[in-house]
């Protein structure tokens, strides 16, 4: 087991990656901690190189799962991260970068959440963001909370289905090569969906006004754009 105290204050940014294992981000509520939490854990005891980086850089603190080499041995290795609810809704940028393993989010708001994800599980819930981007080439990314002005999904082959709470983004853009897509919208959202495709499905739950490539819902104020070589494209309401 390994333990980071690296404080709080002036991290505008948070930027994980992370190769095997679980990575779980969580907010505490402890009001005398004024430090952002690291804890790494491994299978088997870990030698000197075979511990996490991390470093900050321009206010944002990096952690880097560390060598492929010096790790390979290790199998497999968990991450903690855990902030002071005090600083949970001050970050600027917060960046997902798995290459498999499962990751978790809870609670935190921040500018622009990133979520890329090569293969295994992101789950991210009770979140606030300005902008959120995804990028799943396999595997599974659900992520649910407020997120205001856009959305931006890539999906290779994996799936990704997310949960706009309280309001709807202002865009939403999503490019499907052959996975799947689901997005879910509250009751009262208005938008323009524009679906170009090759292949694959377009649904939703919504009622339509359908014209050419175009559908209109409520007073059609929110853009939405899908481009699908093949796959699914699915709109539907929260809950």
């Amino acid at each position: 087991m390994a333990d980071v105290r690296v404080q709080a204050a002036g991290i505008i940014g948070l930027e994980i990656k992370w190769a095997s294992g679980a990575v779980d981000v969580v907010v505490v509520d402890d009001g005398t901690c004024d430090a952002i939490e690291l804890t790494e854990t491994a299978s088997r005891p870990l030698f000197e190189g075979q511990h996490m980086r991390w470093r900050v850089v321009g206010g944002t603190l990096e952690i880097d799962y560390g060598s492929w080499l010096e790790c390979m041995m290790v199998w497999r290795k968990d991450l903690e991260v855990r902030i002071p609810r005090a600083y949970a809704s001050v970050f600027e940028r917060m960046t997902i970068d798995g290459a498999s393993g499962s990751y978790r989010v809870r609670g935190v708001g921040c500018g622009t959440l990133r979520l890329k994800l090569a293969s295994g599980k992101i789950d991210v819930q009770q979140v606030a963001a300005h902008a959120l981007s995804v990028d799943v080439a396999s595997g599974q990314v659900s992520a649910s909370g407020r997120f205001e002005d856009s959305v931006a999904v890539h999906a290779a082959s994996g799936k990704a289905w997310i949960a706009c709470d309280g309001v709807c983004p202002r865009t939403i853009d999503t490019t499907i090569a052959s996975g799947g897509v689901h997005v879910a919208l509250p009751a009262t959202a208005g938008f323009t969906a524009r679906i170009t495709k090759a292949s694959g499905r377009f649904s939703s739950g919504f009622p339509l006004e359908q014209s050419g490539g175009a559908y209109r819902h409520g007073d059609g104020s929110a853009r939405i754009t899908a481009r699908m070589a093949s796959g699914s494209f699915a709109l539907d309401s929260v809950g």
